[in-house]
């Protein structure tokens, strides 16, 4: 379709505009998706230009600094010593010495194997009864990375300490004095407040998130899983032979065949999972807005009786709820029975063929997830300004047109960040698949991989490869694979969404 001017738009009827935008923007994706990752180098050059001003404070002190500032690198806090802040000093030459400690007793024997991650095997003594331990790859590679963050970590510590001798030596060549142990406490609840508020969440981001994540990553390049269990068994380094199974199928680090059921299984199941993120997504979306405009109409009667059905069905647990609706479902379960009274023979809902249990799951997102919408969208529309319905009624407009230039853009302007919020929630949605079907619909498929099922989302498969199949190398993999995809999506609509590139427009 060729490039029309706004007159020949303007005289298009709405359907034809309406499919006119749809199919632009369907043409225009692949242009948007270019520029989306040509901004990633200007967004990663950004911080490199933070990072590098940093790093020139460091230049300085080493280029301009005096002994004293240089001292500083060899002992920590020589500098802060030197020039009289004693408290400062004293933590920076006991972290240096808790270091040293750590990286001697600790550190430095499980980082010598980490090129190998162990080569002694688990093996009993020459009488047969006593088992002595050998290498432990799980522990060389866990202790081996938690010692590579604190080196990194101290190496920040160590250049903090050089960049603060530099400091006090200036300010000390202008006002004879420097900033004491009182002094920085002063600023840590004044000015630099903010610090001291987030230190104990970011050490708590950095301990139980970062760290467990980056481990996750370093697995995805061994082949720890079942067969190589430890301590009785070693696993090894094979680089991107996980990778390349998943994403290409080619046999780099097993069997052919091995290969490509991965990485059938592995686009298959992410092609299900998309297709239910946004039919569960937009889904949700619609009949919600639906309900909430009909809910929120003033002649509907008993809007305070709709609202708590609503909120009633919120209140109860989603985990009951889903474990009582699987019940329901079964095939001697109350709706079987029910029709059975018709004289309709039993349905096999959840486990006859792999059509019939997606619908089924689809209906039952929308019966859970509904109520949310109606309740959101509720709030939305109660906060319409009046004003706007009465000016459009002046001009002639209809119910029509006042819902799609008043009532709808309002609502989505609102509804923008948590429609990427959900979608993210439904690629992820565990609870729904697996406590309804467990990812299985009873339809057997021979040519996906182990313990996949034919309705599992990825987050499903992950699960069973890890608890079921102990196939851990994998399900990291796997799991970068879903982070890539999540992190893509949000990104990608978060950046298009009126909610944030017209911000000021909200009144």
């Amino acid at each position: 379709m060729r490039q029309i001017s706004s007159l020949e738009y303007l005289s298009m009827s709405k359907p034809m505009q309406l499919w006119y935008k749809f199919y632009t923007f369907i043409l225009n994706i692949p242009f948007i998706i270019g520029r989306f990752f040509a901004n990633i180098p200007k967004a990663v050059w950004r911080q490199l230009k933070k990072l590098g001003a940093w790093c020139t404070g460091v230049v300085d002190a080493v280029r301009y600094g005096n002994w004293k500032t240089r001292m500083s690198l060899l002992v920590w806090g020589f500098g802060s010593f030197a020039y009289r802040q004693i408290g400062r000093g004293i933590i920076y030459i006991v972290y240096e010495i808790i270091f040293i400690l750590f990286i001697s007793f600790f550190g430095a024997g499980y980082l010598s194997k980490l090129g190998s991650l162990g080569t002694v095997l688990q093996q009993r003594d020459d009488l047969g009864f006593i088992l002595v331990q050998g290498d432990n790859s799980f522990e060389i590679l866990l202790y081996s990375m938690l010692t590579l963050v604190v080196m990194l970590f101290t190496v920040v510590i160590m250049l903090k300490s050089l960049k603060d001798s530099y400091d006090n030596q200036l300010s000390y060549s202008v006002a004879m004095r420097s900033p004491t142990l009182k002094d920085d406490m002063g600023q840590l609840l004044n000015h630099k407040f903010h610090l001291t508020i987030l230190a104990l969440p970011s050490l708590s981001l950095a301990i139980f998130t970062i760290v467990p994540l980056l481990f996750m990553i370093l697995v995805a390049f061994t082949n720890y899983n079942r067969n190589t269990l430890p301590p009785a068994n070693l696993f090894t380094w094979v680089g991107f032979d996980n990778f390349a199974s998943i994403l290409t199928g080619q046999a780099l680090g097993g069997t052919a065949q091995d290969a490509s059921k991965w990485s059938y299984t592995f686009w298959y199941i992410l092609g299900w999972t998309l297709e239910w993120a946004l039919i569960a997504t937009f889904s949700n979306l619609f009949l919600g807005m639906i309900l909430a405009l009909i809910i929120n109409k003033k002649s509907i009667k008993l809007k305070k009786f709709w609202r708590t059905c609503l909120v009633t069905v919120i209140a109860v647990p989603q985990f009951i709820s889903l474990l009582l609706v699987s019940k329901m479902l079964r095939d001697e379960g109350i709706i079987n029975t029910l029709i059975g009274y018709m004289g309709i023979d039993p349905v096999k809902w959840l486990n006859s063929s792999t059509q019939l249990a997606k619908l089924v799951i689809i209906l039952v997102n929308i019966w859970v997830g509904v109520p949310f919408t109606v309740l959101t969208c509720t709030g939305i529309l109660m906060n319409i300004p009046d004003d706007l319905y009465e000016a459009a009624k002046i001009d002639g407009a209809n119910p029509v047109k006042m819902f799609s230039k008043i009532t709808l853009p309002y609502m989505m302007f609102v509804l923008g960040p948590s429609l990427i919020t959900t979608f993210v929630g439904n690629i992820n949605n565990f609870n729904i698949i697996f406590l309804l079907t467990g990812g299985q619909s009873g339809t057997m498929n021979s040519k996906l991989a182990m313990s996949a099922g034919d309705v599992d989302l990825l987050i499903t498969w992950l699960y069973k490869l890890t608890v079921d199949s102990s196939q851990y190398d994998m399900a990291s993999v796997l799991g970068i694979l879903i982070f890539v995809v999540v992190a893509f999506f949000s990104l990608f609509v978060y950046s298009r969404i009126g909610s944030v590139k017209n911000e000021e427009d909200f009144q």
